[in-house]
């Protein structure tokens, strides 16, 4: 399986304002002017049914749609059996699959494992480094440049879907020939296919307390109002020089301690220039779900966190194998905590007989 994989996302659909109340496109007949055509945009980029709009250069009801839904449809299905082994697997999670935020760093857009293991999540904060650019209103692309677009999408859920992750590599070639760019169709997509409703979207930022205010300052990002939750996508680079001032990690304060969840991290927080945000989630969360890229177990060991250890990891993968922690392995291999086995792979590690979930608690 190729390791390079973190985040990406693709597709623009909608300019969008950014005043709080905002649930329409300002100059934007593709919404219809109001929150109903928001919700059927997504589930167009989903292949999901809905209103056959007449202004689209691909309406539902033509060939090219239908080939993105069957496409679509065909990797949810492959999803599915992997939502069901997820699924029994949150048992072993009780007390942290409804935080009041669930912050996802280096996931980059993946609401769809976000969702999938802490459904209850009132607030999902997501981070990645992958554009949160405007883009062309889908009612003004040529069929050429929807079909692209669509194709691009379906690739990339491909991706993330056989992975359990984004592959930012794969990712900018599958999406290298369309015309529209950044993480908002994607988001749209996984949001609808999760069963929920757009009601709004809004292009934000963050200023130096960790406030929302409209896009055009430092953490641009989108917040989504879908099915009763808040889900925030912001564009951050989580080194220590990235973080700066702080104000992602201010803005999640916010919402109380939150559980994390960090899944194919490329072991980033191993090396020093990430040891503020290694330091927050040792020292900030109230529970932890992660793999071995995450925060080094010695951290979590010697911080006193309450841990279970789900899996058999035997060492990190290659390209990643200089990462291996010999302390983790024999903590499996004395059961110097809790150890049970796991049906399914989770994030770089995706053989069941080698992977390693670390669920930790405070």
């Amino acid at each position: 399986m190729n390791s390079a994989r973190l985040l990406s996302v693709f597709f623009g659909v909608l300019s969008l304002c950014v005043l709080p109340s905002c649930v329409t496109s300002p100059g934007g007949s593709d919404l219809g002017g109001g929150s109903s055509a928001i919700g059927d945009t997504a589930r167009y980029l989903a292949g999901l049914s809905g209103s056959n709009r007449s202004d689209l250069a691909l309406p539902r009801s033509s060939a090219e749609w239908k080939a993105h839904a069957d496409r679509m449809n065909s990797l949810w299905t492959r999803q599915s059996g992997r939502q069901s082994h997820i699924g029994k697997f949150r048992k072993e999670l009780i007390g942290l699959t409804s935080p009041r935020v669930l912050f996802y760093p280096f996931g980059g857009p993946d609401y769809l494992h976000a969702s999938s293991y802490f459904p209850g999540a009132s607030t999902y904060v997501l981070v990645g480094l992958e554009g949160v650019e405007s883009i062309p209103e889908i009612s003004s692309l040529s069929a050429d440049d929807l079909s692209r677009g669509l194709r691009g999408l379906s690739y990339a859920v491909r991706n993330q879907i056989e992975a359990g992750y984004f592959v930012t590599t794969e990712m900018r070639s599958d999406l290298a020939g369309g015309s529209l760019r950044g993480t908002l169709p994607l988001l749209l997509s996984q949001i609808a296919r999760d069963g929920k409703t757009v009601h709004s979207i809004e292009a934000v930022s963050l200023d130096g307390a960790g406030n929302l205010t409209g896009r055009g300052g430092a953490c641009p990002g989108w917040h989504i109002r879908a099915g009763g939750k808040d889900i925030f996508y912001f564009r951050q680079d989580l080194s220590n020089g990235g973080l700066g001032d702080r104000r992602l990690l201010k803005f999640v304060d916010h919402y109380g301690a939150p559980v994390t969840f960090v899944k194919s991290a490329s072991y980033l927080m191993h090396q020093g220039n990430f040891s503020v945000i290694r330091d927050y989630i040792t020292n900030s969360s109230r529970g932890l779900v992660q793999g071995p890229s995450g925060v080094p177990y010695r951290n979590l060991r010697d911080a006193g966190w309450n841990l279970r250890l789900h899996g058999n990891y035997r060492g990190a993968g290659s390209p990643f194998t200089q990462y291996t922690q010999s302390d983790l392995v024999a903590a499996y291999a004395n059961h110097t905590h809790p150890v049970k086995p796991m049906s399914f792979g989770f994030g770089y590690l995706y053989n069941p007989s080698e992977t390693c979930v670390i669920v930790g608690r405070r």
